[in-house]
């Protein structure tokens, strides 16, 4: 059975693509050049290669090899291939041989006497599938194969985003570690700063335990960065099918700078490749064929059979065989078949209106994908120049400190913006990255990889 429609009505463009009178003075609008829709893009099934790193692409490698889960999803495959052949078997004649031999008294039957008694038999039947019940339920079966293939790629998809996505967690929390050991050493300096000139009764002991207050936050963070460290990177370890706690150092070399402009599909070509939206279909399509074959049941089961043999039974041989045709027709079963098809009715609409929900999700993911990559770039934006602004800052409290124009307050004050600040800047890095392989994932790239990637 073909593909079948949805009835939503599909956007020809995307709507977070398009400029707004909510973001004229913004910057959205400038920055929605940085993705390009074309209605013959077509979406990248490896792109994870955007991103210019070694290491995430030899994650990918060992999740696509190693995965449990999609691992599991390639057996359920394997398992609606073996259904399939056995709905298709039911199309073909059945044939079997029989064999066997007896030596015995029957009294009167055998004249009182032993005989032996061998016979050999091919039978053979066949339902003439005359009203499509057979074939309806062999659709059935493949669609269902099918909707399972589409399943495993959707595993695929899910996977490949799921690994990236905590790859970048990863080496956002290394960044986060990396920046909050630097402003603590910083923090630390200051600190003994402020202890000399306590003792040269140049400052107070309140502006020492302020300092060390602060000191002792900041060091505070380290411990449950680490914590969340150790979390993402066992959360990795599943992921790639290693044992948690055994997956080392990763992307130890700094990241390479991310190439902000990417080339999307248009929406009905989304539509048509996500692996969960075939799903969806091919799930529709099984429910129309078990309609038919609920249907069919109405109408009568014919059926033909055969039979040839050899017997022998001393001193006698024989030749037995037969053909013969039956027919079974329903009479009376007290709404069964009715019910059956009412039932069936009910499962052909829930799988419509699940085909339908999922074409709309679908259509959400990639929208709202869109919206926050192309709203989290004005951000870092901003964030960048806060940085820079923040750093300027710190390094002339301290140095107005130094000479007494300044109070320690306004020192502690730039840096803990600063920490604060660049923290803020490292994770919107990594959510540019995450929003990326959102739209990647939205789009449904990547099932279209086998298990060996280049």
């Amino acid at each position: 059975m073909g593909p079948q429609s949805s009835g939503v009505d599909v956007a020809p463009r995307w709507q977070a693509l398009a400029p707004t009178e909510a973001n004229a003075n913004s910057n959205v609008n400038a920055n929605a050049d940085l993705i390009v829709s074309h209605d013959d893009a077509r979406v990248d099934q490896q792109w994870w290669s955007h991103f210019h790193d070694p290491a995430l692409e030899a994650l990918v490698r060992e999740a696509i090899a190693g995965n449990k889960s999609l691992a599991i999803a390639r057996a359920r495959v394997e398992e609606a291939r073996a259904e399939r052949l056995r709905a298709q078997s039911a199309l073909a004649p059945e044939v079997n041989a029989v064999a066997s031999s007896e030596r015995g008294n029957r009294g009167l039957l055998t004249n009182d006497k032993s005989v032996t008694v061998n016979q050999v038999a091919l039978s053979a039947a066949w339902e003439v599938d005359l009203f499509g019940r057979n074939q309806a339920r062999t659709a059935q079966a493949t669609a269902i194969l099918q909707s399972t293939e589409a399943s495993e790629q959707a595993v695929r998809v899910a996977l490949l985003a799921e690994v990236a996505r905590t790859y970048f967690e990863l080496r956002n929390l290394d960044r986060q570690i990396a920046l909050t050991t630097s402003n603590l050493e910083t923090q630390r300096r200051t600190l003994k700063l402020v202890e000399a000139q306590q003792r040269g009764a140049l400052v107070s002991n309140f502006d020492v335990q302020r300092a060390a207050a602060q000191t002792s936050t900041t060091e505070a963070r380290v411990p449950t960065l680490r914590a969340a460290r150790d979390a993402a990177a066992n959360r990795l370890s599943t992921l790639l099918g290693r044992t948690p706690g055994t997956l080392q150092e990763v992307g130890a070399a700094p990241q390479p700078s991310l190439d902000r402009r990417i080339v999307v599909s248009a929406p009905a070509a989304v539509i048509a490749t996500r692996p969960d939206v075939r799903v969806a279909e091919r799930r529709f399509a099984a429910s129309i064929s078990a309609r038919k074959a609920a249907v069919a049941e109405l109408f009568p089961n014919i059926s033909l059979t055969a039979l040839f043999g050899v017997q022998s039974a001393t001193p006698f041989s024989s030749t037995p065989w037969g053909i013969g045709v039956g027919l079974v027709q329903p009479v009376l079963n007290f709404g069964r078949i009715r019910s059956q098809i009412d039932a069936a009715d009910a499962r052909q609409t829930q799988a419509f209106l699940a085909y339908q929900q999922t074409v709309l999700d679908a259509l959400e993911d990639m929208e709202s994908a869109m919206s926050a990559y192309l709203n989290e770039q004005s951000r870092n934006a901003s964030l960048a120049a806060g940085v820079a602004q923040n750093r300027r800052a710190a390094e002339l409290a301290r140095v107005q400190y130094r000479y007494g124009y300044v109070g320690l307050l306004d020192v502690l004050v730039a840096e803990r913006d600063l920490l604060n600040a660049e923290s803020q800047q490292a994770a919107s890095d990594a959510s540019l990255r995450v929003d990326l392989v959102r739209i990647f994932a939205a789009a449904g790239g990547g099932w279209q990889v086998g298990e060996h990637v280049d």
